[in-house]
């Protein structure tokens, strides 16, 4: 038997009787870091099974201290269950609404983005005892993330891609409110007492908010992008890109269009929306027509946009991402993005004289009106200016029949008639 005790000390004659464990007597001891050096510590056992648990509620608490984790006394009904595990249950329930008489299936959308927070929450919360996160460690998760204490793994055409990644407050807003979630079903099911980060508050500033109006493109903007994408090989882009501006889908719902939803009969396309949306089809306006027209005679598959080396797959949304950006940055123009192109639709929708009641049926968003004034809603100056003038021809036109004590003519437009000063 193997003796590691240190020479030339009193140490206690310990027995390894495997990895990290030895034995002296009828007590088990465990090789452990104190103080950033290695050391053996009694687990006051003589089982091997409650010796492990001891293992690793120390490995967990310097875990915790490493990271400036406050542990904190739990109770015994929140003593076992992890951050991990509650994130699995949360999964496997299908990460649903969590209501306190019921729980609602959330749109496949809606999971897809909440299953993209988990990364990072896994990494710093992972082994964390649930009830013992406080608020103070979120604030700490912030620094975390917003340092680029995050690493992601991924795979990017068959190669292994290892990379830093930054959060923003936005984006650790929405990663806490998913870990919220699942631990509001622990709470559900008995497992806490209590959600630990129950009225955290937030930390994005709303008026530092970006609204992907302030990402569209105006429509010469939208010309220029498309004649880039043309003369630089990317035609395919190009029509993507006139297909999201002239139909107003999310990019996810635009990818999925095939060539048999398309009602030539009826003028519209009928199409799946996401986030439980909507108005299953999107009418078919005078430039969709001439777009589509032009895309079939060059259409090689079912798709309208296939993927270049699989036509049974849609194109991939990031390579589109990617070309869009790199076009915005050569023409030196302010930056767009494919939910821009969503209010690209809105703005132009709304210049034409739709109410927000009406474009909010047309893009599908339930939530209706509200959400098209404070988020897509937009005007471009030169409307406004339009407008404007069109104001000052009915005031003046108005004026100059009052001074001359004669009613204005029924029907008559005062756009279409000489005013003179």
């Amino acid at each position: 038997m193997k003796d590691l005790g240190r020479k030339g000390k009193k140490s206690p004659q310990i027995v390894s009787v495997g990895e990290k464990f030895g034995r002296k007597g009828n007590r088990i001891y465990a090789h452990v870091e104190i103080g950033g050096r290695r050391t053996w510590r009694s687990t006051k056992t003589a089982k091997m099974h409650l010796a492990r648990r001891w293992l690793h509620k120390w490995e967990n608490d310097r875990y915790n201290e490493k990271i400036g984790i406050t542990v904190r006394p739990a109770t015994h009904k929140d003593s076992t269950l992890v951050v991990d595990t509650a994130i699995d249950q949360y999964l496997e329930a299908g990460c649903p609404i969590i209501k306190k008489r019921a729980l609602r299936p959330k749109a496949q959308r809606t999971i897809r983005g909440e299953k993209y927070c988990f990364g990072p929450l896994r990494a710093y919360f992972g082994k964390i005892r649930a009830a013992q996160i406080t608020l103070a460690d979120c604030d700490r998760y912030l620094g975390w993330r917003t340092a680029g204490g995050y690493v992601a793994r991924f795979t990017v055409r068959g190669k292994a891609v290892v990379k830093k990644t930054r959060g923003g407050t936005r984006a650790v807003d929405m990663e806490l409110t998913v870990l919220s979630n699942a631990l509001k079903l622990a709470v559900r099911r008995n497992q806490l007492n209590t959600n630990p980060i129950s009225g955290r508050g937030s930390y994005t500033d709303k008026a530092t908010i970006v609204h992907c109006r302030e990402k569209a493109p105006t429509p010469s903007e939208l010309m220029r992008i498309r004649n880039w994408m043309n003369e630089n090989g990317y035609q395919q882009k190009s029509a993507f890109t006139a297909f999201l501006g002239f139909s107003g889908l999310r990019i996810g719902e635009a990818r999925e269009v095939r060539w048999s939803n398309i009602k030539w009969n009826e003028m519209v396309i009928a199409v799946t929306r996401s986030k439980k949306g909507i108005l299953p089809w999107v009418p078919i306006l005078p430039e969709m027509e001439k777009l589509l027209h032009h895309m079939q005679k060059q259409a090689t598959s079912d798709l309208l946009f296939p993927a270049p080396f699989n036509s049974s797959k849609p194109m991939d949304d990031s390579a589109y991402r990617r070309v869009l950006k790199r076009a915005c940055k050569k023409l030196g123009i302010r930056h767009a993005t494919p939910h821009g192109l969503r209010s690209y639709f809105v703005t132009r929708a709304r210049e034409a004289g739709f109410s927000d009641a009406d474009i909010a049926q047309l893009i599908g968003d339930k939530t209706g009106p509200p959400i098209i004034a404070e988020v897509y809603g937009d005007v471009l100056p030169e409307h406004l200016l339009q407008l404007a003038q069109r104001i000052r021809k009915k005031s003046a036109y108005r004026l100059k029949h009052e001074q001359a004590q004669e009613p204005a003519p029924q029907g008559a437009d005062p756009e279409d008639l000489t005013v003179t000063g």
